[in-house]
């Protein structure tokens, strides 16, 4: 009898651990089949914004030399070497196939989920696989998944979470082994993009929840990663500003302006949360500059609310303040107090929210299975069913807005139909109809585009060039003049104008341009052949022969200089009779 219980409980024993896997098994599946199938729509879907800018225009990228520079020699708007690695890589295998891309990033948004699962299992929270799969079929996180450039946002989460999983088991053992992992993924994470950055404060936050204080060693123990976080915080506001964003003007006023943005940002961010609908790829921006009085009451609402959670602090006030802490403390850096490139187009963006709603994501779970107690067993039915029906909801939602990102026409016409002040929509349409041949089409789109921001090199330039298509130069020379005045280091600029003064027969002025444009790109063969069009045009047909004969040194395949050369060998040889 004794022997037998013991097999018996031993089998047992097997049984539960089998049936352990099996639910784990089955759990990670539901994640990754849910991701899957949200994210079908863009498997194969094209390229997409700035994706030319990081990957297939990208020459470093593409270049068997690249992997050392992103580290060392950054070419790039921003120092994320990790993330640019992976691009490296993906470049090798895939080129210009977009669907590895895409599943890519997809499989990483759906591992991210599975540690959003774990990290909140670590900690103790009920329904920790719910918030994971809620966050996995979330629509807020379409643009980070869909959009191959925001590759950069899924591959840092994982580096992230498991710097949470890690530190979280430091906290409960001590052993030092999960404290220095914790640090080599943080690390990692802000390599990979420096939206982990403010994970030192989580961090803190932690303790706090967990302890209810904050001692010297703690803070000794976060030094570390506060000073990562400090030198790359750094380091990307530098690239910022200095490259990202450069002399372009970023409308975003002074810091009455910000802070106004920055509390309708906080309550916008959590509708869209809360109830994912409309979302959009640029949201319009708020006319804050200058700031109403009514648009800085969000902070007194915010300062009553997280007021309430810190009096009941000694009970579910905890929880609260520690879901929106986090919520509150990893937004903070997106708010717009530090003016970033991409709020040249928005304040707001979808792909801002990747790491804080989880602390929402999960703050909402937790409360649910809370009520779910306190309505007693009979109701426990009923929660599920709603949960359920929370997931379809989400996941059809997403799967739907998915297929917004499959490509541009129906990402900038989607955008144009909800915000028709977008100027970016404009632009990018107005781009691709020109590229098509449908100039009007696209002269529509630039002229829009100019009229809303006329600040802008970028739209009077390609206004310019729609023009120039209508062949009217004096037209096309005075925006192309416009968009000098306000970038005048760009050369795409200073090419479209001296075209256009030289199909203005104006070869003189278009030759000091591209005069200009020869001294500072030497080896460029192009800028040669049109500095020799203009000689040529000015009577200077020996000069012009010289021109282009180096232009053809430079790329004996350069079609253009090899026919004005003939043309212009011909003239001379044979000059023609005047009679």
């Amino acid at each position: 009898m004794f022997q037998q219980n013991i097999f018996m409980n031993t089998t047992r024993k097997s049984q539960t651990n089998f049936s352990k896997w099996e639910t784990l098994i089955v759990k990670v599946l539901v994640i990754v089949i849910a991701c899957l199938w949200i994210y079908s729509p863009v498997f194969n879907g094209d390229w997409l914004w700035d994706d030319d800018y990081l990957i297939t225009a990208n020459p470093v990228v593409q270049s068997p030399d690249g992997f050392a520079s992103f580290w060392v020699e950054p070419k790039t708007a921003d120092y994320f070497p990790l993330t640019m690695s992976l691009l490296w890589l993906m470049w090798k295998w895939f080129g210009m196939d977009s669907t590895g891309y895409h599943v890519a990033s997809v499989l990483l948004h759906a591992l991210g989920a599975c540690l959003v699962w774990a990290l909140l299992k670590t900690i103790g929270l009920r329904g920790a696989w719910l918030a994971g799969l809620i966050f996995a079929v979330h629509p807020i996180a379409v643009e980070s998944v869909a959009w191959v450039s925001e590759l950069k946002n899924t591959f840092s989460l994982p580096f992230f979470l498991l710097a949470g999983c890690f530190f979280v088991r430091f906290e409960d053992t001590g052993r030092r082994i999960f404290y220095w992992g914790a640090l080599v993924f943080f690390l990692a994470a802000m390599l990979a993009k420096s939206s982990a950055v403010m994970f030192p404060v989580v961090m803190l936050l932690y303790i706090w929840w967990r302890r209810d204080r904050i001692v010297w060693r703690d803070l000794w123990n976060a030094a570390p990663f506060f000073l990562v976080s400090m030198i790359l915080g750094l380091v990307t506001l530098y690239f910022q500003h200095s490259r990202a964003i450069g002399n372009e003007p970023i409308p975003i006023g002074g810091l009455d302006s910000r802070f106004a943005i920055a509390g309708m940002a906080i309550f916008f961010y959590l509708s869209k949360i809360l109830w994912p609908v409309l979302l959009l790829p640029i949201y319009p921006q708020w006319n804050a500059n200058p700031p109403e009085l009514i648009q800085f009451l969000s902070w007194s609402v915010l300062a009553g609310v997280l007021g309430v959670f810190w009096i009941r602090r000694k009970t579910w006030g905890r929880h609260a303040l520690m879901g929106a802490g986090f919520y509150l403390i990893t937004l903070l850096p997106v708010l717009g107090f530090v003016a970033m490139s991409y709020m040249r187009v928005g304040w707001v963006a979808d792909h801002f929210l990747y790491i804080p709603m989880i602390g929402v994501v999960a703050l909402g779970v937790g409360v649910g299975f809370r009520a779910s107690d306190l309505a007693g067993k009979k109701w426990r039915l009923v929660f599920g069913a709603f949960a359920a029906f929370v997931v379809g909801v989400l996941a059809f939602w997403s799967h739907r807005y998915a297929g917004i990102w499959e490509n541009e026409d129906k990402l900038w016409n989607y955008t144009l139909k909800h915000n028709w002040e977008c100027w970016q929509a404009h632009n990018r349409i107005g781009a691709r109809e020109f590229n098509r041949g449908n100039v009007d089409v696209a002269l529509d789109h630039f002229r829009e585009a100019t009229r809303l921001r006329p600040d802008l090199a970028e739209t009077q330039n390609n206004l310019g060039s729609a023009v120039l298509a209508k062949k009217d130069t004096k037209a096309a020379i005075k925006q192309f003049q416009e968009a000098l005045r306000l970038s005048p280091d760009i050369v795409a600029i200073q090419s479209n104008l001296a075209r256009a003064l030289l199909l203005d027969n104006q070869p003189a002025a278009a030759a000091e341009f591209y005069a200009d444009l020869c001294r500072r790109y030497p080896d460029n063969p192009t800028f040669l052949c049109n500095l020799g069009v203009t000689l040529y045009q000015s009577g200077k047909k020996t000069e012009a022969i010289t021109i282009f004969r180096r232009a053809l040194e430079m790329d004996p395949n350069l079609i253009d200089a090899r026919e004005n050369l003939r043309a212009a060998m011909e003239e001379v040889e044979n000059p023609p009779v005047n009679k």
